[in-house]
């Protein structure tokens, strides 16, 4: 698959994945949306404000405006398992936690308003970047191509989460 094919296919499942995320906590009132499901947990709002957060950050990584990406070493290839080693609940950085207190509103715009950013940093990816660059994560490191698999597939995650936290709710 051609540098541009894999950036379209990309981008397609990250829009995809955030339009379905959004469209699940939009079906949710304000009650629902800023409930917590216990200890430690985030509620609907704080997890759509995580993931914009986490958005942007990868976009930034992608584009190189945030420095996370190594030069790849001497003989890197992608491990086609590497996701198989992301654990169950990660710790997340502290700058990507949400705030207490964030409403349906605020997840949403942090959500949305965090779709450009990432597609500029995916779309701006040079073929060049692509096959030089990686990125360390405790689980593995990946390639920037699976940096782009790992930005969709973290917002399916947490699309998971929000529907576990939302049917317990409901139980």
């Amino acid at each position: 698959m051609s540098h541009q094919e894999q950036l379209r296919t990309k981008s397609s499942a990250f829009t995809s994945a955030v339009n379905s995320l959004a469209e699940a906590i939009e079906r949710l009132d304000e009650n629902a949306a800023t409930r917590t499901p216990g200890e430690g947990g985030w509620s609907a709002a704080q997890i759509a404000w995580h993931v914009g957060t986490t958005n942007e950050l990868l976009g930034g990584v992608m584009s190189g405006s945030v420095p996370m990406a190594k030069p790849a070493p001497q003989g890197f290839s992608e491990d086609p398992t590497v996701f198989r080693g992301i654990p169950d609940r990660i710790q997340t950085f502290p700058q990507l936690e949400p705030p207490a207190g964030v409403t349906r509103a605020d997840g949403l715009s942090k959500l949305r308003g965090s779709v450009s950013p990432y597609l500029a940093g995916l779309e701006g990816l040079s073929p060049e970047r692509a096959e030089t660059f990686c990125v360390p994560f405790s689980f593995g490191t990946l390639s920037m191509y699976q940096l782009a698999d790992f930005a969709s597939g973290h917002v399916m995650r947490h699309l998971e989460q929000v529907h576990r936290a939302t049917s317990a709710a409901e139980a």
